[in-house]
């Protein structure tokens, strides 16, 4: 079976990651069975830097309007 993941999306109380929610896709090899949903996943949330993931996606941002690539207006 081939599962994509789609999106990860953190869920926080008071401040910190507590878990992840993994939205995927899944298809059976000979195409006949697909799948698609989400689930709670606690073990890996510190796992994660989303701290890195933010401050690279600011970055990446900046770089595209300092580059014309957005129209920041």
């Amino acid at each position: 079976m081939k599962v994509t993941i789609n999106q990860i999306t953190p869920r926080k109380s008071d401040g910190q990651v507590t878990s992840v929610q993994v939205h995927f896709t899944a298809r059976t090899e000979d195409g006949n069975i697909n799948l698609s949903g989400n689930i709670p996943i606690e073990n890996f949330a510190e796992s994660i830097d989303f701290d890195a993931i933010e401050s690279a996606v600011k970055q990446k941002v900046v770089e595209q309007i300092m580059n014309g690539e957005i129209d920041a207006e």
